[in-house]
């Protein structure tokens, strides 16, 4: 990785690739699902492994996803109620998922939810470390399931930051490493969608949109 990486800058811009045409371009998803414009399930046959503040697996990523407060915070992000909310209402059921997140995973510093509305379009969202911000494009909240998604995606990535900086955590110096070689998705898509780091948090987040597929 090349000197002067700007971590903050890549980290906050995930994006998304539509792969459907050979010259279709690379959209600003900043933290969006991967798989719905590349057509197969990035997640499928994943193998990830790690920990969080407390003990996590892949069998057991987001252990309360199933339980009654789960549901209560996703109700608002149905596709029925999603369409019928008020702009500040979708702002704040963000901000209520986004606690929930904080909860789930023991994210003792969560960062703080800022809406913008000067995001270029097709940019979702994204989290700055050097800021401990999620940044939200209030643009782009008319799909319930990347709303969702973006929240979850996104305080993952909070999530990694934390452990990394936590010297006492056994998984500080892999995430440390995992940061400083990461691999910006414009030098290799491939590679930057299959690094530890991403798909970590797309696995994470793809629980909350399957949980409000099922209901």
């Amino acid at each position: 990785m090349s000197e002067g990486y700007n971590m903050s800058r890549d980290m906050a811009n995930d994006i998304k690739q539509d792969t459907k045409s050979a010259d279709s371009e690379a959209k600003s998803d900043f933290g969006g699902d991967l798989a719905k414009n590349e057509g197969i399930d990035l997640n499928a046959g994943a193998d990830v492994t790690f920990e969080i503040g407390r003990e996590s697996t892949n069998d057991n990523i987001g252990e309360d996803l199933n339980d009654g407060g789960m549901d209560v915070v996703l109700d608002n992000f149905q596709a029925d109620s999603w369409s019928d909310l008020s702009l500040d209402e979708q702002k704040k059921s963000m901000t209520d998922l986004a606690d929930f997140v904080a909860t789930d995973t023991g994210l003792e510093n969560p960062p703080e939810i800022v809406f913008r509305d000067d995001m270029p379009d097709g940019s979702y969202g994204g989290y700055s470390p050097d800021t401990n911000t999620v940044e939200i494009n209030q643009n782009m909240l008319d799909d319930n399931l990347e709303a969702a998604d973006t929240i979850a995606h996104e305080m993952w990535h909070a999530l990694q930051e934390q452990i990394a900086k936590d010297p006492n955590n056994p998984k500080a110096g892999e995430y440390q490493e995992a940061f400083d070689n990461y691999i910006s998705s414009e030098y290799d898509f491939e590679a930057y969608q299959n690094q530890m780091i991403e798909a970590e948090a797309r696995d994470y987040a793809q629980g909350f949109k399957d949980r409000l597929s099922e209901k």
